[in-house]
């Protein structure tokens, strides 16, 4: 059990902890990409070409957008075509707003038409999109709130009684079929946990 449990804790700390830092990045680049597209709406209405606007905003914009950007201009700078470029950045962020983006360009380099006015539309439409969450985040708060205290409040029971009288939970940590007990314990209240994250959890 013991192997087992550094095991895990092993393979799935460092994990976690990426993912943290790869989910953090993404909203950060998430929250700015409206900025982004103004940028590329008044580059476009000024005369420049967007392929020149991609390395406006490269400059002009810090962090992840700007990161972003730059790695787009340097592929499109080596050979590869703009769609290509962007789908790249697209599959690495994985998120729906960086896939709108793309196939707004990508339709209309097919169709024609005014692209500054389009990006700027579709950057009304990210902000909206963003304001909604938001909203939806507020108002799932109090279900958040609930299952923080579902999960928490056995163990936070277990530490009190611990503390009080050690010996009646001692049995949990050597005898195997409280052992048992315990662990089973978990893996329900885990599944409850999960249940009720997904029921507050809702896509845009």
């Amino acid at each position: 059990m013991t192997i087992l449990l550094a095991a895990a804790v092993g393979i799935g700390l460092p994990y976690i902890y990426t993912g943290m830092l790869i989910k953090k990045r993404v909203a950060k680049f998430t929250s700015r990409f409206p900025d982004a597209l103004d940028l590329l709406v008044r580059g476009l209405k000024s005369g420049l070409p967007i392929t020149e606007t991609f390395g406006v905003v490269a400059t002009e914009l810090p962090g992840p957008i700007g990161e972003e950007f730059k790695a787009v201009t340097e592929r499109i700078r080596i050979g590869k075509t703009m769609e290509m470029a962007l789908q790249d950045t697209a599959d690495m962020l994985d998120t729906a707003e960086f896939q709108f983006f793309c196939i707004t360009i990508a339709i209309q380099r097919e169709t024609g038409g005014n692209l500054a006015e389009t990006l700027n539309n579709l950057s009304d439409v990210l902000r909206k999109r963003a304001q909604m969450k938001l909203k939806i985040r507020a108002m799932s708060s109090e279900a958040k709130a609930s299952a923080y205290i579902v999960g928490a409040l056995p163990f936070f029971v277990f530490g009190l009684v611990w503390t009080m009288n050690p010996g009646y939970l001692a049995g949990f940590f050597y005898e195997e079929r409280l052992i048992i007990t315990g662990l089973g314990g978990m893996v329900w209240m885990g599944i409850g946990v999960g249940i009720m994250a997904k029921m507050i959890s809702f896509e845009i």
